[in-house]
């Protein structure tokens, strides 16, 4: 009988074929470390057999009962299986290609939400949809027991909305958004003898404006600005206007943090700006100590990272425990900054006005601050977290930033 093409053997066939040449196309193909575009670490190939217990174990080489390859082995069968499927998922040929297409048949679908981010208009938010009222208390405690050991240090707080509080909108009610400003007002309430900063005021004056990049969490240089003006007047010193600032677009290739949880190319790249005075920056010596190694700069820029995903990083450098920065500033003013990543792109306004700034980042630092920083160096220190992070991920730490 003459074989007959049909569509739906075509289907089976081409079925067929992807499942033959898409496994051994993934075991062929060399094996990344790291997601640029997603920004994270790949999983690595499990190891079934622990060797430090191999080699430990007194069992004939030949011969292994059932008890013994329970001891011998990292892990259960079932969680075995888990971290290999993770393994094939992560370096699946062409799998950056198939999340992309998953990702958009699920809103094309109708839905809004893919790994905690919603997808706008050409506009990525991260969702903030609840906290815990207590673990939250307890930082807000923290900084007031602070504030009350150090009364010759000027202690502020400054909590940014993130992008929601501005396009949360747009989101239907049944999702559950919580109100950032009511939450940031509930903590500025709860402050004692601490400076509160409203720089949502400020930024929601400016909500037309490009005040937050459309595929990172972070605000712009432009939304660090009117933060910047709304703690000049809390924190003594004249801010500079907009007119006083040169603009150099640094990058207009970004694409960030929420990007790289969703992939999803319909968003417009980002434009990544720095701000610089009109008659010269003030000179700066940066020194970063990430734990590692001890790198200096002699700019609050870190050009390196605009060649790589993490474009952000290029704001005095990536995440770090501490970072110290002189200026030729000649008021002898000191500023210690207790910080998330939001600061990164404020710092370099406020250290037109500071002899030094340090930052801290409590997430990198495991026992008291007073080990590493010299409390009586400063003449104020500001806490400042963006929203979610102060509700999510301050409280783990908090409890390290006390120093008797």
């Amino acid at each position: 009988m003459k074989f007959k093409m049909t569509p739906n053997k075509l289907m089976i066939a081409i079925f067929a074929v992807i499942l033959l040449v898409l496994p051994i196309t993934t075991i062929i193909l060399p094996k990344a470390d790291k997601s640029e575009n997603e920004n994270r670490t790949l999983a690595k190939m499990p190891t079934l057999i622990d060797k430090n217990k191999w080699e430990k174990a007194e069992a004939p080489k030949d011969y292994i009962d059932a008890v013994k390859w329970r001891y011998l082995t990292n892990r259960e069968g079932n969680a075995y299986k888990d971290d290999f499927e993770n393994y094939l998922c992560d370096h699946l040929a062409g799998r950056e290609t198939w999340v992309k297409a998953c990702n958009r048949l699920q809103t094309l679908s109708g839905k809004r939400e893919i790994n905690g981010v919603y997808t706008l208009k050409n506009q990525l938010i991260q969702s903030f949809k609840s906290y815990d009222p207590e673990d939250v208390d307890k930082s807000i405690n923290i900084i007031n027991q602070f504030a009350e050991r150090h009364p010759d240090m000027q202690t502020y707080i400054m909590i940014a909305p993130t992008a929601q509080e501005f396009f949360g909108n747009q989101i239907p009610n049944y999702t559950g958004l919580a109100s950032e400003k009511a939450f940031i007002d509930d903590v500025y309430k709860k402050m004692e003898n601490v400076g509160t900063i409203d720089c949502l005021s400020y930024l929601s004056g400016h909500a037309d404006e490009y005040i937050y990049y459309r595929t990172d969490h972070h605000w712009t240089s432009l939304g660090a600005f009117y933060a910047y003006n709304a703690a000049a007047k809390s924190m003594g010193y004249s801010a500079y206007g907009l007119g006083s600032f040169n603009i150099e677009t640094a990058s207009n290739s970004f694409y960030g943090t929420l990007y790289s949880k969703t992939l999803d190319d319909r968003i417009t790249a980002d434009v990544m700006e720095y701000y610089h005075l009109v008659g010269g920056d003030p000179k700066v010596r940066m020194t970063v100590l990430n734990g590692a190694e001890v790198l200096e700069y002699d700019s609050l820029y870190v050009r390196e990272f605009l060649e790589e995903k993490d474009k952000y990083s290029s704001f005095t450098g990536s995440n770090a425990p501490i970072v110290e920065i002189e200026t030729d500033v000649d008021n002898g003013k000191s500023l210690l900054v207790i910080k998330d990543s939001y600061a990164h792109s404020l710092v370099p306004f406020l250290s037109k006005h500071y002899s030094k700034i340090t930052m801290v980042d409590m997430r990198y630092i495991n026992t008291d601050i007073g080990r590493f920083v010299d409390l009586d160096e400063y003449s104020q220190v500001l806490f400042m977290y963006n929203a979610i992070s102060f509700a999510e991920e301050y409280p783990n730490t908090a409890k390290l930033a006390l120093t008797k």
